[in-house]
């Protein structure tokens, strides 16, 4: 929390969910003072300032961040630097150290943030990452729920789940299924998972469990899921990344496009908009044609907000990321404002909360 803001800081239960929330408009002072570098005359920077009052009314739960609780937990990907990463953000290993809950409420702590979902993070122990997340949850600190790995061909994957099953701040789980032709965006370990029996063995005790599936695949990749999504229609996928887009030319938009209304079209579907800044960049004109269109697509309370930190936070603070979504979304009423900065978040991964 801003230390500026702790003496005005509660502790407050909001549908059965812990939160952490101002008394005061001391966060809006700060998000205005931040954009008095806007350059004078600039359009993009005045539709974004036209924004920042109406924060004030939108009370936002943060649909994806990350943790990094080295060394206390080994991350692979740290150990060993990955080709992959740095071709897909330069800087990608600023982001490689330690970032607890303080350090991510110290980055969002101008924002209206009611609620959190963390994710894994590649560390080499998965179950022991889970646990530490929810010591933290228990000491009333962030996160309010928690997106787990699974690798699902795995011998041990029974164990894991049952490992899970102890630790109520998980609702989700995920593995990395992103493949594609160029190997260094190869961020899965195989290609072929969607049709290999023993990993949909895994996805049924996954299903049995009642987790929601974070689904994570390139645009390119979409068609393929469809049999799956089809096979499971009581387990939510949750796609991440708004199906990331591979190819951001107005031919790659049209595919994207097409591939996402085909996707739309499965009811158990959600659209998570996380890593906007690292997968289209961070200006009102780079973003708004592509999260517009997919709201246009899947309407707002199938879709939720993310910052994805502390990635995007190389690219943009807090202030700049929502103020500039916001400003890309002018034309929601304020019931699909609340659906996409928060209630969708709440009734995909706090179902027990009345939302």
């Amino acid at each position: 929390m801003c230390a500026e803001h702790e003496a005005t800081t509660k502790t407050q239960p909001r549908n059965g969910i812990r939160i952490r929330c101002h008394d005061d408009d001391l966060r809006f002072e700060t998000i205005i003072a931040s954009k008095s570098t806007t350059p004078a005359g600039s359009r993009e920077g005045s539709a974004i300032c036209c924004e920042i009052n109406m924060l004030r009314n939108v009370d936002i739960v943060d649909a994806h961040h990350h943790f990094i609780n080295a060394p206390a937990l080994v991350y692979p990907w740290i150990e060993s630097r990955q080709p992959a990463l740095t071709a897909l953000l330069a800087n990608y290993y600023d982001a490689a150290h330690p970032y607890l809950p303080e350090n991510y409420r110290a980055d969002v702590c101008a924002l209206p943030l009611t609620g959190s979902i963390a994710c894994e993070f590649g560390a080499a122990d998965g179950v022991a990452e889970a646990i530490w997340v929810q010591q933290c949850a228990d000491r009333g600190d962030v996160p309010n729920a928690f997106i787990a790995a699974v690798q699902l061909d795995s011998h041990d994957l029974p164990d894991v789940l049952a490992r899970y099953r102890d630790l109520p701040i998980i609702r989700a789980v995920r593995q990395p299924l992103y493949w594609a032709v160029d190997p260094i965006k190869r961020l899965g370990a195989r290609g072929d998972y969607l049709g290999d029996r023993a990993w949909l063995r895994g996805f049924e005790r996954v299903a049995d469990a009642g987790l929601v599936w974070d689904l994570l695949v390139y645009d390119e990749q979409l068609p393929t899921t469809h049999h799956l999504i089809a096979s499971f229609p009581e387990t939510t996928f949750v796609l991440e990344a708004m199906g990331w887009p591979l190819d951001l030319t107005a031919g790659g938009f049209s595919r994207w496009e097409e591939r996402l209304r085909a996707i739309s079209e499965f009811p158990n579907v959600v659209l998570k908009l996380q890593g906007i800044a690292l997968i289209l960049g961070t200006s009102l004109t780079a973003i708004g044609p592509w999260i517009r269109m997919a709201i246009n697509i899947f309407g707002a309370r199938r879709c939720m907000f993310a910052s994805h930190y502390p990635i995007d936070h190389l690219l943009w603070d807090s202030q700049t990321m929502v103020s500039t979504m916001h400003a890309a979304l002018a034309d929601l009423s304020a019931e699909e404002r609340a659906d996409f900065f928060g209630e969708t978040a709440r009734r995909v991964y706090f179902p027990s909360a009345d939302s």
